[in-house]
């Protein structure tokens, strides 16, 4: 081919991908680098075109053939800054969108590709300036203002995000994608009923997008419709089998339902989700799938929270009663407290060194293999017990202050609180509530408020202690606060945001200390 004939083939492909056609515009492009293997735009465009079609690979090696035959076009920087951050190579897609910002500052595209490379690395207060600046240079940037309210979004900053996602959706009314992001921003700012307005408007415009099918489950969730939310993940698993994602919250979902024995088998899927890669641990040793373990030693590893920990370890007494020796790995701050758990021959801490055994078990599978139904649940309670010494040591302490609770009118209560749970939890919002809650209940004559919390949130006792009477005490070596509670039953009462460590009925159900839903970011 002549120069000509190969730059009108060029501009030909170049029309035809436009159009969508990428198969056509990939031969043209092939034809003319035969003819001319150096050819920078058709190398470029046929990168754009491959990953286009979801072969960010191979898209790579042809665009960056393309920037090196021509460093001095910014379009090309920037389009190999995309290609960089779709193959997960952050920093180097950092490197080229400054590069093409260096070659054309005012570049809007490239902005939005830099704040994509900062977010991806985690430097979402640059992110975020990067975006900005791209929405400023171009108002009507739908792409960068989505970005800016995701990033925002993530940030916590809610109300900022989700004006920026809602302009984002109005510039792209067709878009899927926008809906979503706005979805998820609603949901994360607790507004789960217009995320799922946002959600289904998302599956109406892009019916086999599997992670908004999840996304409006877990929202139907929070919203308390939960046969419509187990619909909708059944939906998103249709699409797509091995969505985890999916599978985890309709497992929350079922066991919502009281359909346990598929709730438990779902929950399994926990084991594939990004937030499980800290609890992974592999052992020569096989794992207990429920058979005999008679004369047999088993591990039983703690899992995600305190609160797990404590309700799931009702279960390691039904492996002691099979003839198992149960060792148990937990929390350090769990150890005193769960070696009183009958049936438990030895208790150890995470990365203490580990005993010989047969065979392991993560606590909360164990529901799975027992087959556990809201029928049978394990409820030989209490089977947590604190050291004797110290519930009567803060017995005296409570006499002390409150007087002796034989001695109290039927009307008077010393109340256990606790308000604040894991700041870091993604649920945490649905799960805490202030101190400054509490208030109306400490007017309530006869009452008396006791502080049980631990780490997190006990700043907030100094900002509330002029407003109501809060009793605070602390012991180094109580850790989780069992001690003081276990001077709470019968007589007083305990009220608490999240789990108890003792509980007042016994029939307590497993699933309450499972974990939230699970989103799929945009």
């Amino acid at each position: 081919m002549h120069t000509i004939e190969l730059d009108a083939t060029v501009k030909l492909a170049k029309s035809k991908h436009r159009a969508g056609q990428s198969v056509e515009a990939e031969g043209l492009y092939r034809r003319v680098l035969k003819e001319d293997p150096d050819n920078a735009e058709a190398l470029h465009f046929l990168g754009l075109a491959l990953l286009g079609r979801g072969k960010a690979g191979e898209a790579l090696g042809l665009v960056r053939r393309s920037v090196e035959l021509r460093p001095d076009k910014a379009d090309y920087h920037n389009n190999l800054s995309t290609v960089l951050g779709r193959t997960g190579k952050c920093i180097e897609a950092l490197g080229s969108a400054a590069r093409a910002l260096e070659l054309r500052p005012d570049f809007p595209e490239a902005l939005s590709n830099q704040g994509a490379a900062l977010e991806q690395l985690g430097r979402l207060p640059e992110a975020v300036e990067a975006y900005r600046r791209a929405t400023e240079l171009r108002p009507d940037y739908a792409e960068a203002l989505g970005n800016l309210g995701n990033a925002l979004s993530r940030m916590g900053k809610h109300e900022e995000a989700i004006e920026h996602l809602s302009r984002a959706a109005k510039l792209r009314p067709r878009s899927p994608h926008a809906r979503k992001q706005l979805g998820n921003a609603l949901r994360r700012a607790g507004r789960p009923s217009e995320a799922v307005v946002a959600y289904r408007l998302a599956v109406e415009l892009n019916p086999r997008d599997a992670d908004a099918y999840n996304n409006l489950g877990a929202a139907l969730q929070e919203c308390g419709k939960v046969p419509e939310a187990e619909e909708a993940l059944r939906t998103c698993l249709s699409i797509n089998p091995d969505h985890s994602d999916a599978h985890w919250n309709r497992g929350l979902a079922l066991l919502s339902l009281g359909r346990w024995r598929e709730g438990w088998i779902e929950y399994e899927w926990r084991r594939h989700l990004r937030e499980d890669v800290g609890q992974k641990r592999e052992f020569p040793q096989p794992a207990w799938n429920g058979s005999p373990v008679e004369g047999r030693t088993v591990l039983l590893l703690c899992e995600q929270g305190l609160g797990d920990s404590i309700q799931f370890i009702r279960y390691a007494p039904l492996l002691a009663q099979r003839g198992a020796k149960v060792i148990v790995e937990c929390q350090a701050k769990l150890k005193p407290l769960l070696s009183t758990v009958k049936g438990v021959e030895k208790v150890i801490a995470r990365g203490e060194p580990l005993p010989t055994f047969d065979v392991h078990a993560r606590l909360l599978t164990l529901p799975c293999i027992f087959g556990t139904t809201p029928d049978d649940v394990p409820a030989d309670v209490p089977y947590l017990h604190v050291d004797e010494a110290r519930v009567q040591r803060w017995k005296r302490k409570l006499e002390e202050t409150c007087g002796p609770a034989s001695d109290a009118a039927p009307h008077q209560r010393r109340i256990g609180i606790v308000w604040q749970g894991n700041t870091s939890h993604k649920g945490d919002r649905w799960r805490s509530v202030p101190l400054s809650a509490f208030e109306p209940l400490a007017q309530v004559p006869g009452v008396r408020l006791i502080s049980l919390q631990k780490g997190p949130g006990s700043e907030q006792i100094a900002q509330c202690r002029d407003r109501f009477e809060l009793l605070e005490w602390s012991d180094p070596e109580d850790t989780t606060g069992e001690a003081l509670l276990g001077t709470c039953f019968p007589a007083d009462g305990m009220r608490t945001s999240r789990a108890s460590v003792v509980e007042p009925t016994p029939n307590h159900s497993c699933a309450n200390e499972l974990n939230f839903c699970k989103l799929c970011d945009a």
